[in-house]
């Protein structure tokens, strides 16, 4: 998928309850909605990764991707995609470099989710969208 594809198609939507760690599927309307996790995990898989889940874990077990925190301006957490030395997140839409997310006033965490933690989050909302 392009990246220009899926940028049109979505819309952020905050998650209800607890955040819901995945890749997205389109809405019966053909929107992709979710927020900055899933945005930057949907990014990954669908561009990235040309829908490759062996592609997706292999890059984040190899360090080459990454999923950043960040705290916003807002002081509020946010996921940030790093792939290539370059930064995309739903705030930003495209690729760019970090000191243009800074300039954002996102401010890196030394603390990166682990390719463990990203696991994890997504298997915990995978069995509760089963319940």
């Amino acid at each position: 998928m392009l990246l220009e594809r899926l940028i049109t198609s979505y819309e952020y939507k905050r998650d209800e309850k607890r955040d819901q760690w995945r890749v997205l599927t389109p809405d019966s309307d053909g929107m992709y909605r979710g927020d900055c996790e899933d945005f930057a995990l949907s990014v990954f898989y669908y561009v990235v990764c040309n829908e490759s889940w062996l592609k997706f874990w292999w890059l984040l077990l190899t360090g080459k991707a990454k999923l950043c925190y960040v705290m916003t301006k807002n002081d509020i957490g946010h996921a940030v995609l790093r792939y290539d030395n370059s930064y995309i997140d739903n705030w930003t839409r495209q690729w760019v470099d970090r000191t243009h997310m800074e300039s954002l006033g996102h401010e890196f965490h030394g603390s990166l989710f682990s390719v463990l933690h990203v696991a994890v989050r997504m298997l915990k909302a995978k069995l509760r969208a089963r319940q």
